[in-house]
């Protein structure tokens, strides 16, 4: 990851956690459903895994980690194609001068 990647990462990251603080943020019926639904599943799931053999629970444990990590790691993926996305929007309608500066910026999350 470069310099410059790493940079606006950890801005996005700052903006993305104060989202809930914002005077306007996304939040969908659907994902407060499935918020709702999936608290309920883990309470059912954390009951299974206490039955579970120690062995078995670690191993559960690590997946269910892999896969929480590998979500959020594709929600910041989303997120930053949305600001991209954003600025290519700014860029087509013409309300952001066209400069080698948008068009490195744009380049450097397109691979």
């Amino acid at each position: 990851m470069n310099e410059v990647f790493e940079t606006l990462s950890d801005v996005f990251e700052e903006l993305r956690s104060e989202s809930e603080d914002r005077e306007y943020s996304v939040q969908t019926e659907e994902a407060k459903a499935a918020s709702r639904e999936l608290k309920k599943k883990q309470k059912a799931f954390e009951a299974y895994l206490s039955k579970l053999p120690k062995e078995d629970r670690e191993f559960l444990e690590g997946y269910m980690d892999a896969v929480d990590h590998a979500h959020y790691k594709e929600e910041q993926r989303a997120y930053y194609q949305g600001f991209v996305d954003c600025v290519q929007v700014l860029d087509g309608l013409g309300i952001i001068k066209k400069s080698i500066r948008i068009k490195e910026f744009l380049k450097k999350f397109s691979r």
